[in-house]
């Protein structure tokens, strides 16, 4: 029986000297980046181990910066404290007759994303004295710390209107059952809701959600990764089609489904991963001037490129609740309506999809009640979603 050769103590000290070196080099990285602000900001987006004044002192360090790399002098910004609301503090300053939103807008940008930080949420807006101003929530996503406000033609002092948050419901997960459907459509809630094409009673769910002037999405069924075990249903796009089947089928499925918001993936993991597949499917898209909705990406997916390289308008919801209607009670469904709305009142505006099952379909009435949604604007999917210009 041969015996096994040891290791000799040289390859065994190369290999400890080796890892130490690792090690130290990892200890110095991470005392680095706890020395600087954007290496705190950072550490504070991959670890969250930042308390909520220290990232806004550090992203009001970055916003001098940026000020400065968009041409806009310190003395001309105004700090205010919120005591309420999402952020910490609202930051005011306008801008030379001369200058540029945009270019400050880029400039701002950038810096921040340099530094570790982003632009949350933005909207541009006229003043009642004439002017324009351009008004931007930063900091770390699910973490606002700024609300920037940009005036350019007016004074930067002039109060900031509040506007509501502008929130679109869209409901899928319909049975293929007409009846069934149309009793669900008949709710006087507000909400679009996404059918499915292609099954025996799709043509009758669809008319029934026009007759009761339901927005209407339409959820493409697409080749998921281990498919058939896991199947869209009937009218399934697969990645073996050939691309002039593929625009067929689309091209029948948004006639069966008449006026349209927008089209979403159902499913699709694999498909959504395959150049092929989405470019045949956006050319139609393309054609009809539909915007693509694209629920939980897959991370190798190719449609938000692919999207703007064809010219297809693109969105992906700001929520989507999909497993908290399976729970027996509504617990956990009110705690993840309550934070979503919370997100939604820091980013302005927010689409949100929700599962339909016999408890949320109980629970919408209650959560949809305009009385208990203060500050929101349940509103059309069609606000929310743009559409391409003409080919």
């Amino acid at each position: 029986m041969a015996r096994k050769r040891k290791a000799s103590p040289w390859k065994l000290f190369i290999a400890a000297l080796f890892a130490a070196a690792v090690v130290l080099f990892v200890a110095g990285e991470a005392f680095l980046m706890t020395r600087s602000d954007t290496g705190r900001i950072r550490f504070a987006r991959t670890f969250g181990f930042v308390d909520q004044p220290e990232l806004t002192h550090l992203v009001s360090r970055q916003l001098h910066r940026a000020f400065a790399a968009a041409g806009i002098p310190a003395d001309s910004v105004r700090e205010r404290t919120m005591e309420d609301g999402p952020v910490a503090l609202r930051w005011t300053a306008g801008l030379k007759d001369d200058g540029s939103l945009l270019q400050a807008n880029y400039a701002l940008t950038r810096t921040l994303e340099e530094a570790g930080a982003e632009v949350l949420a933005g909207r541009e807006e006229h003043t009642a004295q004439g002017g324009t101003r351009v008004i931007l929530t930063v900091g770390l996503p699910h973490r606002p710390t700024h609300e920037v406000v940009l005036t350019l033609g007016a004074r930067s002092d002039e109060p900031v209107e509040k506007r509501a948050t502008r929130v679109a419901i869209v409901v899928y997960g319909f049975p293929d059952d007409g009846t069934a459907a149309d009793s669900v459509f008949a709710l006087p809630e507000p909400f679009a809701v996404a059918l499915l094409p292609a099954a025996k009673n799709s043509a009758a769910v669809f008319k029934a959600a026009h007759h009761r002037q339901r927005e209407v999405v339409l959820l493409l069924p697409l080749e998921p990764v281990n498919y058939p075990q896991v199947n869209p249903g009937p009218g399934t796009l697969l990645v073996t089609m050939k691309p002039t089947r593929i625009a067929e089928s689309v091209d029948r499925y948004l006639d069966q489904a008449g006026a349209v918001s927008a089209v979403a993936n159902h499913m699709g993991s694999l498909a959504t991963q395959d150049m092929t597949v989405m470019t045949a499917v956006y050319r139609t898209l393309r054609q009809h001037r539909v915007p693509f909705v694209h629920l939980m990406p897959a991370a190798g997916a190719v449609c938000k490129s692919l999207a703007s390289e064809m010219g297809v308008a693109y969105v992906e919801p700001g929520a989507v609740i999909e497993n908290e209607p399976r729970a027996p009670d509504a617990r956990a469904l009110d705690k993840r309506w309550k934070a979503v709305i919370q997100l939604a009142h820091t980013r302005g505006e927010m689409t949100v999809w929700i599962r339909l099952t016999p408890l949320s379909r109980r629970w919408l009435a209650r959560a949809l009640d305009r009385n208990k949604l203060p500050g929101v604007d349940l509103v059309p999917l069609e606000s929310l979603v743009r559409h391409p210009p003409p080919a």
